[in-house]
């Protein structure tokens, strides 16, 4: 804040007329002279103000700036919400729970899963081994039994189509068995039958007027392969009728 300009009157003296200097041609008493009084005081004036401005902002900042209470830097925390404490002790034991009934519940589902596998499994080795008994039992027996050779040859070719497809059988068993014992079976089964096969396969082939002695020797063989497997497969199990395994041999057509 500014005081106004406070002016100063000034008197003026005679002088003495001297040299007037071309630069400056000024005369005594001249309005400059009190031009320049005035504005001396003003500028005075101006610094007295201004130093007394500055005090009193300095006072006024020195009052202001009171100590903290005591009673503001001990007041007491924020109580803690209940909910808060509940809400970090419950719920990490709750996912635990979900996460092991999940893990029992996938453990369950999977065991279940392998053991309809392994039934179905067991169920097709069954049937597998219904056939190559009927093979063993009823279609050989027919054949090694014929009235003649041109009769056995021709039931034995009718089967052809069932021997393959038993052989097959066996050989996908052995590839998907879920464990390495149930997987020996089937190919334990597989290789007996298809030695039955080839020796009874080498008994038809045989040339019409082979001696006796090769016919006991073909025969012999035929009956270690029968016997090699039925030992395999156990007693013979006689289904009923519509069974796969208890259908007839394949007749010739007259």
């Amino acid at each position: 804040m500014s005081l106004p300009a406070v002016t100063v009157p000034t008197l003026t003296l005679p002088t003495k007329p001297g040299p007037t200097s071309p630069s400056s041609p000024t005369s005594p008493g001249s309005p400059a002279e009190t031009v320049t009084t005035t504005t001396t005081a003003t500028a005075t004036a101006t610094a007295t103000s201004t130093e007394t401005a500055t005090v009193t902002q300095t006072e006024t900042q020195t009052v202001t700036a009171t100590p903290t209470p005591e009673s503001a830097l001990t007041s007491p925390p924020a109580p803690t919400s209940p909910s808060d404490d509940g809400g970090t002790t419950w719920w990490p034991w709750l996912l635990l729970a979900l996460v092991a009934i999940g893990a029992l519940a996938w453990l369950l589902l999977r065991r279940r899963r392998a053991q309809a596998e392994i039934q179905a499994w067991d169920e097709r080795l069954a049937e597998a081994e219904r056939e190559a008994s009927w093979i063993e039992d009823s279609l050989t027996s027919q054949v090694i039994s014929g009235s003649s050779s041109a009769e056995a040859q021709t039931i034995w070719t009718a089967a052809q189509p069932r021997l393959l497809e038993a052989d097959a059988t066996f050989h996908t068993l052995s590839t998907t068995a879920p464990d390495a014992a149930r997987a020996e079976r089937a190919t334990d089964v597989r290789g007996l039958l298809r030695g039955l096969v080839e020796a009874v396969g080498a008994d038809l082939a045989a040339p019409p007027g082979a001696g006796p002695d090769q016919f006991r020797a073909r025969r012999a063989v035929v009956d270690s392969a029968r016997r090699e497997l039925r030992a395999t497969l156990g007693p013979v199990d006689r289904p009923g009728p519509g069974a796969a395994g208890g259908s007839e041999a394949p007749t010739a057509e007259r």
